[in-house]
């Protein structure tokens, strides 16, 4: 559990400070997202996977 959120406070870091992203293992870090939230709450993470849209964001990346 420990890392997964380590990278996602790393991650989140670079966001918040306008860092670009697009280089990065997007789909490493969705993953930890969801592994993150599988723990903590199990039906929002169920939400999520049905309602996010973030693969449809990564395949319109060239």
């Amino acid at each position: 559990m420990e890392d997964p959120v380590k990278r996602l406070h790393k991650f989140r870091n670079r966001i918040a400070h306008h860092e670009g992203i697009w280089h990065l293992p997007l789909e490493a870090r969705r993953d930890d997202i969801q592994t993150v939230l599988t723990f903590i709450a199990p039906a929002a993470a169920a939400w999520l996977a049905d309602a996010s849209r973030i693969d449809d964001v990564l395949a319109c990346h060239p």
